[in-house]
């Protein structure tokens, strides 16, 4: 018997690198190399890449080079506030920084505290913050379902992480709450929660450089004002059969911190982590299927741009009437039925919440018309929630 055991031995051991061989990523390669070798700062724009037209943010690469010297910016406004996947047939190697970072909350200004008076940006697939309290509008809390709740006579919380350390669905972090008044002018506003980010390559992941998915942290407010509360940190998910860390990993921010996972069958994951990384088996997780979006169509009869960015400097839209207008929405992935609210959030005005009708039509796609919003003279910021 004892030939018998030690051929059966000799055979596990020969098959066992070979499996870990057949490890897709599932990349199709259709999106050929991402490379980025020039020094420099730039920003990852799929619609000005001409890629991932389907709009899922499920990107299929050849191989990807992000050199040293090279910033490659992710805000949400430019990937459809949603979280990426980067899938890879070959070697993944990340010698600059990815910024998925959430913008911290502004600080208002002494002079016109209303003027900066708008949620901060989130790393892709991440959520706002909420604004400070000014005039006779409270402060607002954070979006997402970890975020920070106002509390009066109080700073904003800080939002915190609901991601699963198994990252399905992967999402980024939540935003802080606003800040609140007591004897000041404004209170600060809350920061934006990290970005959320996939990487899978079929080979390996090295990062010498840097990812960083972090919390922004809260602004100041206006007097003796409170400050807005931190966001929190994102998501960061690294999948290959080796998996190598000698730069930074920082998904930091808000209470608790975002979440870090390595999914390898060998992962030498030293540098700085911020904070620890969750270490797994090598697993490729399935792909997103029907994600829930709810965006705006058209404001009193206005189309929406294709990119909605919900900048302050450069507004998505301009409405001439100070009457109520309507605002049309439509939604995926979202159960019929459910009310979808916008949040109005002005800097010469009050703040007001339009409860718009239950949506209608199929889980896949379905609409609602909401009326009785008014936007009152100057920049009025509009947050979409639904909760079902």
């Amino acid at each position: 018997m004892r030939p018998s055991l030690t051929r059966l031995l000799a055979l596990a051991l020969a098959i066992t690198p070979a499996l870990h061989a057949q490890f897709s990523s599932g990349s199709t390669g259709s999106d050929g190399a991402l490379s980025y070798t020039t020094a420099g700062t730039y920003t990852f724009d799929p619609v000005a890449l001409g890629l991932n037209p389907a709009g899922d943010n499920v990107f299929n690469f050849t191989t990807i080079t992000i050199a040293a010297n090279v910033t490659l910016l992710m805000p949400a406004d430019v990937l459809r506030n949603r979280a990426v996947i980067w899938l890879a047939t070959g070697n993944v190697v990340i010698a600059g920084t990815l910024a998925l970072e959430g913008a911290a909350g502004t600080a208002m200004s002494a002079t016109n505290p209303g003027q900066a008076r708008s949620p901060a940006m989130p790393g892709p697939g991440g959520y706002p913050g909420g604004v400070g309290a000014y005039l006779t509008s409270p402060a607002t809390n954070g979006s997402g379902l970890g975020g920070g709740v106002t509390t009066a006579g109080a700073g904003g919380a800080g939002g915190y992480s609901y991601t699963s350390n198994q990252l399905v669905p992967l999402v980024g972090g939540s935003g802080g709450a606003g800040g609140q008044v007591t004897t000041g002018t404004a209170g600060g506003n809350g920061g934006a929660g990290g970005g959320a980010i996939r990487i899978v390559s079929s080979t390996s992941i090295a990062v010498s450089g840097a990812i960083n998915a972090y919390g922004g942290a809260g602004g100041g407010g206006v007097g003796a004002a409170y400050a807005g509360g931190a966001g929190s940190g994102g998501a960061i998910h690294l999948i290959a059969p080796t998996v190598t860390n000698t730069g930074t990993l920082n998904a930091s921010g808000g209470n608790p911190t975002g979440v870090i996972k390595v999914s390898a069958n060998t992962a030498n994951i030293g540098g700085a982590v911020y904070y620890n990384a969750v270490i797994g088996p090598l697993y490729n997780p399935p792909l997103p299927v029907g994600v829930s979006l709810v965006k705006v169509v058209s404001v009193n009869g206005i189309a929406a741009p294709a990119d909605v960015t919900g900048s302050a400097l450069l507004p998505d839209f301009t409405v001439s009437t100070a009457t109520a207008v309507s605002v049309n929405i439509s939604a995926q992935y979202i159960p019929v039925g459910t009310v979808v609210k916008l949040y109005l959030s002005s800097e010469q005005g009050n703040d007001s919440i339009v409860t718009c009708p239950a949506l209608a039509g199929t889980l896949a796609s379905s609409t609602a018309t909401c009326t009785g919003a008014t936007f009152p003279q100057g920049i009025t910021i509009t947050d979409i929630r639904a909760i079902w």
